[in-house]
């Protein structure tokens, strides 16, 4: 290895990262009939941007772009364990501290390192908030291999990794990506697909996203009625495709702190009911949780205390359907009082 490649390696690492590749800028034109036949089939996810062409290239996002550094970061911290009564689990990705933080800041140590050494003058970070797809551009840069579960694999990490992107104005010396096909999920093996509750994953690699837990903990407005029972205890996201694994029960630990708990695994429930922003904020305002605000985990927490048919918690529930302020959360409210009366 050239010494310029070995001080630019030393470099993403001791930013903070885990892994990395780099590929010249150009289309991910395998992604091309993916897409497609997602919006063929209805389920093209409805919160990216609907221009498929748009989203293959790294160059629609910066136009001097001649390098992406694909970026792994895991996060795979510590078991969930046992779930309590009356305690919704929340997915591992959501335990610590908000990961776009976490990965700007690192890749903001390799961007000054590029400017230093490489004489870089534009780069853009992307942390799935942008229009790129993190996924695809770190297959084609040779960083992981796709899984059945539709997560992305890296070496020793598994699927618990978060991913990002620096497009960068300068030639780079890219990867080879080595040959490791044999840690990619094998499409034989279907346990993720099995194991998924509402069909989201219907067969390997292909997802229908409104279906899928993780978007529905998320998404605003009222959970569709034939999937609130499906949701289990699942209060935050949803880990299950990742547990199911064999690949990923070997994956290696995360030295990282940040990703350490803050909240969860679980969290009790009936707290969430009447909590207030400044209560919300303090307690989730570090984690990726915070940026959709307390009533989205509220009407949750009332999916989750129907499930669990918990009686006790009958009294909050009714006032809740009666007195809170959010018309969805009142409705989740009156769903879960239905559901533990008609036991």
């Amino acid at each position: 290895m050239h010494s310029r490649e070995h001080h630019l390696q030393q470099a993403i690492y001791q930013a903070g990262f885990d892994a990395f590749a780099i590929m010249p800028c150009k289309p991910v034109e395998m992604m091309l009939p993916v897409l497609r036949e997602a919006q063929e089939e209805d389920r093209y996810p409805n919160f990216v941007d609907e221009d498929i062409q748009k989203r293959i290239d790294p160059q629609n996002l910066q136009r001097s772009a001649r390098s992406v550094i694909s970026l792994a970061i895991s996060y795979h911290t510590g078991e969930a364990g046992p779930r309590p009564a009356g305690h919704g689990t929340i997915s591992r990705s959501a335990w610590g501290m908000d990961y776009h933080r976490v990965i700007e800041e690192r890749m903001d140590k390799v961007i000054l390192f590029l400017q230093e050494h490489f004489g870089a003058k534009e780069c853009t970070k992307a942390v799935d908030t942008s229009f790129l797809i993190d996924r695809a551009l770190a297959i084609e840069a040779g960083l992981g291999f796709p899984g059945a579960n539709c997560a992305v694999y890296v070496s020793p990490f598994g699927s618990w990794v978060f991913l990002g992107e620096i497009l960068v104005d300068v030639d780079l010396p890219f990867t080879k990506a080595e040959p490791r096909a044999n840690w990619s999920c094998p499409t034989e093996c279907q346990r993720c697909v099995r194991a998924c509750p509402t069909g989201a994953l219907f067969a390997p690699g292909k997802i229908r996203p409104g279906r899928c837990i993780s978007y529905l903990t998320q998404m605003s407005g009222p959970i569709p009625l034939e999937l609130r029972d499906k949701i289990g205890s699942q209060l935050w996201g949803c880990d299950i495709c990742q547990q199911v694994c064999p690949i990923n029960l070997e994956a290696r630990p995360s030295a990282h702190k940040e990703f350490q708990p803050i909240v969860g695994p679980h969290v009790p429930l009936l707290p969430l009911l009447h909590m207030s922003k400044k209560e919300f904020a303090h307690k989730f305002g570090e984690t990726s949780i915070a940026w959709r605000g307390k009533n989205v985990l509220a009407r949750n927490a009332c999916i989750i205390l129907g499930n669990q048919r918990h009686r006790d918690a009958l009294p909050e529930l009714k006032e809740t359907a009666q007195e809170h302020p959010s018309a969805f959360v009142r409705d989740a409210a009156a769903w879960a009082v239905e559901k533990i009366e008609s036991n």
